[in-house]
């Protein structure tokens, strides 16, 4: 999956006289295939322009092409259908639902999809938890779960679907050092599959994990 935005802008409270610029004037492409960083201080833009990124926020200046489609050419069912099928994200603190298992987190994605095969659905999370080492987490309610056990499911989440692209929101920011180590093999593993992955970050040993680093400082790539 490509993606190429042009001159993005985006502008909270616009007119009414407290206006933040959260991005302004972006120039990105992510290559079908890579591993990239995008790094920045807190308020840099970085959690923003992930949501663009993400077909979640459509309301920007600028284009943005999803494999050479503009994104704001699609309904919102369109855009829906891309968000749970195409693009996998792992949000910042993980997430979850509380109080329900990770087998019952995993398959949400799956649920809001539409078409529900149980069988398939179950050998597809079994497959997931396995090789991202929590199998035998499957049943255990969400809260019971380390800090690092609660981000694989998260990932398990996000790849339900089989998306092309993963994007993650400082995967490794709520983790031990070890522990995010062991996040960021998991997502190299996933980016030798073949899955792009975006990482938002601001800790440099993260982005140097990444094949491309790009810098983001006050809403515009440096």
């Amino acid at each position: 999956m490509s993606i190429v935005i042009k001159n993005i802008h985006k502008t909270y409270n616009a007119g009414k006289g407290s206006e933040v610029k959260a991005l302004n004037g972006i120039d990105l492409e992510i290559r079908d295939g890579e591993m990239l960083a995008i790094m920045g201080k807190s308020g840099s833009g970085k959690s923003t322009l992930l949501k663009v990124l993400g077909c979640a926020d459509t309301d920007f200046d600028g284009e943005y092409l999803l494999n050479g489609v503009d994104i704001r050419t699609l309904s919102q069912d369109q855009l829906a259908k891309i968000r749970n099928k195409e693009i996998g994200i792992v949000l910042q603190n993980f997430g979850l639902i509380p109080n329900v298992s990770v087998y019952d987190n995993v398959r949400v994605p799956v649920c809001l999809g539409g078409k529900y095969d149980k069988k398939a659905t179950d050998e597809r999370i079994a497959g997931l938890l396995k090789s991202l080492q929590i199998e035998d987490k499957r049943d255990t309610d969400i809260s019971e779960l380390s800090g690092g056990q609660q981000q694989r499911t998260a990932i398990a989440r996000a790849l339900v679907n089989q998306p092309k692209i993963i994007l993650a929101d400082e995967p490794t920011g709520a983790l031990d050092k070890t522990t995010a180590s062991d996040i960021m093999d998991v997502f190299r593993r996933l980016n030798a599959e073949g899955i792009s992955v975006v990482i938002v970050t601001h800790d440099e040993e993260t982005a140097q994990k990444c094949d491309r680093v790009v810098l983001i400082e006050d809403g515009k790539i440096k």
